[in-house]
């Protein structure tokens, strides 16, 4: 059970990351018309709060992302780690056949620099030392400061 589910408000999920798979990965600028997409059905059947996970690697895909939420208020919230523990974890979780793992271990390294420093980024929270469960009550408080959850109830 999430803490949203706790505090009785509805929502929908998206991890964006799932609709960039397969072989090449699709760039921001084709995936991100199909999360418009999806968020557009969504919101037919009665969601009006969307949690998107997304790696925007670049401002412009931040920007896209936004853009494709066709949100009125939206509050970006950037997970972060030093870069050697982003890396630690995609090493652990990426099996070591696989061809693009040093590539993309790499690429995490330089990302978890960056992506924090982007705009649009309205706050970054610290997942070094944090566990899940408080990360995620910061993120529920913040959504809550930002006007961004109602109960359902």
């Amino acid at each position: 059970m999430t803490l949203l589910e706790i505090d009785d408000v509805e929502y929908g999920a998206m991890e964006s990351e799932r609709l960039s798979m397969g072989s090449p990965l699709l760039p921001a600028s084709q995936w991100t018309p199909q999360l418009e997409a999806v968020l557009a059905l969504q919101r037919q059947i009665g969601r009006r709060l969307f949690l998107v996970a997304a790696t925007a690697e670049t401002a412009d895909e931040l920007r896209a992302v936004i853009s494709a939420t066709c949100a009125d208020r939206v509050l970006v919230v950037c997970l972060s780690a030093p870069g050697e523990t982003v890396a630690s974890r995609v090493a652990g979780r990426e099996p070591d056949r696989w061809p693009g793992k040093q590539r993309l271990i790499a690429n995490a390294r330089a990302l978890a620099q960056g992506i924090p420093n982007l705009a649009s980024v309205d706050l970054v929270l610290e997942t070094d030392s944090e566990e899940a469960a408080v990360v995620a009550a910061r993120v529920r408080d913040a959504m809550k400061a930002a006007g961004l959850m109602t109960a359902s109830g």
